[in-house]
């Protein structure tokens, strides 16, 4: 079983505590719950918001990490990183039997503690059940940015995939645009709607004057697609 002491020397300022600081305060507080630091992994020049497991000494010891393992680190958020990592890393450990202790949470945030020969759920319980609550939380959030996204491309006439509507056209910076002779066949198309024309007699004039075959339901749905382009405008 080995003790790993995580040092992380991070870029912003707010973050930076000493090197040697935290090795002693990572010593002391594994002494106070009955363990010895084996080694310490000394991560440099680190930004906060890089993810733990892409970190190069953090990649490493989540690698070297294994049952009875214990990593002991002086701030939560200098491992966890984001909730859906967080998440994700205290699952695989804890599935893995490695223990993670840190010093301003004063808890064992994997696995559950012994206590006077009774199992102590401790904060690992309540870390993960926080994490699961913030990941839904973060996943309604990104669900609601992705939607409001689309919309605004769509009001903005941004091309998502998909197939191209009859009288739209793609340029080069990927917005739909107006293809004009397509939309003079919609507007013709509508007319002859407008003057109550059935879409056999449609289908027909539009084969004798723009040398174009469309099926009945086709002129149906292009009818309906321009109706619906209208309404949306109307309604900016």
């Amino acid at each position: 079983m080995t003790v790993f002491g995580y040092i992380f020397l991070a870029r912003e300022k707010e973050q930076q505590i000493p090197e040697g600081e935290q090795e002693s305060g990572l010593q002391e507080y594994a002494q106070s719950v009955g363990l010895t630091v084996d080694k310490f992994i000394t991560e440099e020049n680190v930004l906060l918001r890089s993810l733990f497991k892409q970190r190069r000494e953090g990649r490493e010891l989540f690698r070297a990490a294994q049952s009875g393992d214990t990593v002991i680190v002086m701030r939560a958020e200098w491992i966890l990183g984001s909730v859906r990592e967080a998440s994700s890393l205290l699952s695989v450990w804890k599935k893995n039997g490695v223990s993670l202790f840190c010093v301003n949470l004063e808890t064992n945030i994997t696995l559950a503690e012994k206590r006077k020969l009774l199992v102590y759920e401790g904060g690992s319980g309540l870390v993960q059940k926080l994490l699961a609550a913030l990941l839904l939380c973060e996943d309604s959030e990104h669900d609601d940015t992705i939607k409001a996204t689309e919309q605004i491309q769509k009001r903005k006439g941004k091309y998502r995939g998909g197939p191209v509507p009859f009288g739209w056209e793609v340029n080069k910076k990927c917005f739909l645009v107006q293809n004009p002779e397509q939309q003079r066949i919609i507007r013709a198309i509508a007319t002859m709607h407008e003057d109550h024309r059935s879409y056999s007699d449609i289908s027909e004039k539009l084969k004798e004057d723009f040398d174009l075959q469309l099926s009945h339901e086709r002129i149906r749905r292009i009818l309906s697609s321009s109706q619906e382009k209208e309404k949306e405008e109307a309604e900016e």
